[in-house]
């Protein structure tokens, strides 16, 4: 079978119909091409050129496999060049888990940056709660996570997304309603809504935290696991809470948002990975959103 080193001899004799120019243009003297031409037409069973000491122009064989000879190399170059580029990451698929909390403005910012900055890399989504996005790590079945910071029995590096400061929630008819900010005593035995412990560890795990250093014991009246449903049982009187301040862009009425005073308590956001991963587009993605994350405007 033919070669693509004389596929690419016979493309260009096929262009300049001249030997020598095209042996100059093949860096190569014209024997060995004449060589190469010669091998071809003998591994096709038919003759290519029709040659005279003066001229040289394509059989009609010629004509028909210049066609798909020059389509052939082209699908070469193509292969190769797809070859280099999934080397540095330019091509590929990532699997990247998100949090509810990510899905509102960090993935699809990210995502949109990706298609520019990365348009070949094929990202696909799943929205995961964080201890959700550990699991998925462990089964690898995602290869990036835009999650809270949670302890894992798998090693995870990262880097921070996001950080942003926790306030309290209250029904508009609180009587603390009415002040511009609200100390932690202020929530000794006041019912309230609390993450659960499972699916909500992270601002769990934050809040018992606070309370304990603080000396205060709110009176626990639900454990629910996503911050919208959390605002919702806040609406209906049930009790205050402490929820990030990007839930307030979910405009709940009856509810108002107020600074938790003198504390500078805050959640944060992280981008996770597999420190065993090798995957080029995913190391790709990982260096693109480190530095797209890292910008003030973003």
């Amino acid at each position: 079978m033919f070669d693509l080193k004389q596929l690419r001899c016979f493309v260009v004799v096929a262009t300049e119909l001249n030997f020598r120019l095209a042996a100059v243009r093949l860096n190569m003297t014209q024997p060995p091409l004449t060589r190469q031409i010669q091998l071809l037409e003998h591994q096709l069973g038919v003759q290519l050129f029709e040659r005279t000491k003066h001229s040289v122009k394509l059989t009609t064989s010629g004509q028909v496999f210049l066609v798909d000879a020059t389509r052939l190399l082209n699908l070469a170059e193509q292969a190769a060049s797809t070859a280099r580029r999934a080397s540095k990451g330019e091509t590929g698929r990532v699997r990247i888990g998100f949090t509810g909390a990510a899905g509102h403005e960090i993935v699809p910012s990210l995502l949109a940056a990706a298609k520019q900055a990365l348009p070949d890399i094929d990202v696909v989504v799943h929205e995961l709660i964080s201890a959700a996005q550990i699991v998925a790590f462990e089964a690898n079945s995602i290869d990036l996570g835009i999650m809270r910071p949670l302890g894992s029995r798998q090693k995870l590096e990262s880097f921070l997304v996001e950080t942003e400061p926790l306030i309290v929630v209250l029904p508009a008819s609180h009587p603390l309603a009415s002040c511009e900010d609200i100390d932690l005593p202020s929530l000794n035995g006041q019912p309230f809504i609390m993450h659960s412990p499972d699916d909500g560890k992270y601002f769990h795990d934050r809040l018992m935290g606070l309370f304990w250093s603080s000396r205060v014991m709110p009176d626990f009246v639900q454990y629910i696991d996503q911050t919208p449903t959390i605002i919702s049982m806040v609406r209906a009187g049930l009790g205050m809470a402490i929820v990030p301040a990007s839930a307030q862009r979910f405009h709940f009425d009856k509810v108002v948002f107020r600074p938790i005073r003198h504390e500078a308590v805050s959640a944060e956001m992280i981008m996770a990975w597999r420190p065993d991963q090798r995957i080029p587009a995913v190391t790709a993605l990982r260096l693109m959103a480190e530095d797209y994350f890292s910008k003030p405007e973003s």
